[in-house]
């Protein structure tokens, strides 16, 4: 409850914004219901909502005690950075780590099968993680959505049809396991493992839900031949690699390895 109640606070901004959207389409649309009035000029500043007229003690209190829970929390260091990490396209170090590590999944969750690739969008990254110590709500920035980890089966000539998408789109988070070439938004070549995709081999890969549903492009992931979901998140998971990273006493870190290539 406390780390969903961190993401939310995390957000807060974005529900600002939202808000006053909301509050500028009620005006808009009460202007209009009366002919008489016309809209004949606008202006928007941003006011940051800091405090209350008349705050509520029992209020504030029962709030503090979760902050002060939440603060101890979120900064414990579960981790170090070796190096920035940000995310970009066709590929960044962030977007493969977040691949790689996506690739550590226990094949108990696979029925055994080695995982042949992963994928990650590149907005579900939604802050860079910076040299240095990582805390808890470091990885609670960086992945502030409740996306659940799914693996999928799917045959190869639909993972053509997901490289063409990445392809149009120009890249975005995939396994070092893949190796792709792009010229004028096509695949020049793909290869899984070193070799060629094959039309009738059945692909396991893991992946979001929310991608496995065929949002950001991803349609070819809905004609999976099954789908298994583990019940973790991605967050969790990531927050899990970086802690065990940690006692063991290494670093986090990525870089670009000419995973995805766009050909000029």
């Amino acid at each position: 409850m406390k780390k969903n109640l961190y993401a939310l606070f995390a957000a807060g901004s974005g529900y600002r914004h939202k808000a006053g959207i909301a509050t500028l389409s009620f005006l808009l649309l009460f202007s209009s219901c009366y002919s008489g009035y016309q809209v004949v000029s606008m202006e928007g500043q941003y006011i940051p909502v800091t405090e209350t007229s008349r705050p509520d003690r029992e209020v504030i209190e029962f709030i503090n005690v979760y902050k002060t829970q939440m603060d101890q929390e979120m900064n414990q260091i579960v981790g170090h950075a070796a190096v920035d990490m940000y995310a970009a396209k066709p590929e960044s170090s962030l977007t493969n780590l977040t691949s790689d590590v996506m690739m550590t999944l226990d094949t108990q969750y696979t029925g055994g099968d080695p995982i042949d690739f992963t994928l990650m969008n590149v907005h579900g990254h939604r802050s860079p993680i910076f040299k240095g110590e990582i805390k808890l709500g470091d990885l609670y920035n960086t992945y502030p959505f409740e996306n659940e980890l799914i693996v999928l089966r799917l045959k190869g000539e639909y993972v053509k049809e997901l490289f063409d998408a990445y392809a149009r789109m120009g890249g975005a988070g995939i396994s070092s396991t893949v190796r792709l070439k792009i010229k004028n938004k096509e695949i020049v070549e793909a290869l899984i493992n070193g070799d060629p995709v094959q039309d009738d081999r059945i692909y396991t890969i893991v992946t979001l839900d929310y991608l496995a549903e065929g949002n950001n492009g991803m349609q070819a992931l809905t004609k999976a031949v099954s789908a298994d979901v583990p019940g973790i998140t991605l967050r969790d998971h990531m927050i899990d690699y970086v802690s065990r990273m940690h006692a063991a006493g290494k670093p986090i870190e990525s870089f670009t390895d000419q995973r995805i290539v766009i050909i000029e």
